[in-house]
């Protein structure tokens, strides 16, 4: 039996108006900013080294657990979403990557998601090791005996902040922060960030090892960029890296 045109339309209607509209995606915008430690800040004491880092790296290596640029611009700063959570689902971003050069650890503070791959590279023809965590809670360890090395371990399912440290040159240290989304970033060169948001009121976590955390208050507006400036007061520098 074939049923009239009209009518086939006529009881079409009921499942059209039974659809849901598409969610509309979120709409985004943009936080910039500039870090900063202000005062007279002193020069950091070479680290020594020591057996075969000696011939290949010098005596001594600078220390890289401060490093500033022009007019005290903070490189290697974290800056988070606090409850990033609870937002739409950040862009992946490639794993983090320590490099061991010089008989450094550079850089010496990392940003990274929880529980997913840290990159770590040996650039120096020495035998390095990463040790990750605490003698009380240990992570993961690496021997490195090659130059040129690339190895991947997984971080904790748990946020926190992560020490490095190599067992062979104990003067190599770094610390990784982990967060459990993908709302974080650090800063460069010039101590400036960069953070896509979505729209509305976020905290932003601002932190470095060395210096007290602080929270700074933005409200995003679509397609909009909001401008942030913080300087930390060279008195409040720690004098190393937690262990």
């Amino acid at each position: 039996m074939h049923l009239p045109c009209r009518l086939l339309a006529f009881l079409a209607l009921p499942l059209l108006a039974c659809r849901e509209p598409a969610p509309a995606a979120p709409a985004f915008g943009t936080v910039e900013g500039v870090l900063h430690v202000e005062g007279a800040v002193p020069a950091r004491p070479a680290l020594a080294t020591s057996g075969a880092a000696v011939q290949v790296c010098g005596a001594t290596v600078p220390d890289l657990a401060l490093e500033l640029g022009p007019d005290g611009a903070l490189r290697h700063a974290v800056v988070a979403v606090q409850g990033g959570a609870q937002l739409p689902e950040a862009p992946p971003q490639p794993p983090p990557v320590l490099d061991q050069r010089q008989c450094r650890y550079t850089p010496a503070v990392l940003a990274a998601r929880a529980g997913r791959p840290l990159a770590v590279l040996n650039s120096d023809p020495l035998v390095h090791t990463v040790r990750a965590g605490t003698p009380s809670a240990p992570v993961f360890s690496l021997a490195m005996p090659l130059e040129g090395m690339r190895l991947e371990r997984p971080l904790p399912a748990a946020p926190g902040v992560l020490p490095l440290r190599c067992d062979i040159h104990p003067w190599m240290r770094a610390v990784v922060r982990t967060f459990d989304h993908g709302h974080f970033t650090t800063t460069g060169a010039e101590g400036r960030f960069r953070l896509q948001l979505p729209a509305g009121r976020h905290t932003l976590v601002l932190w470095h090892p060395l210096l007290p955390e602080v929270s700074e208050r933005v409200e995003v507006r679509p397609g909009q960029t909001v401008r942030l400036a913080h300087r930390w007061p060279s008195s409040a520098l720690l004098p190393a890296l937690p262990r």
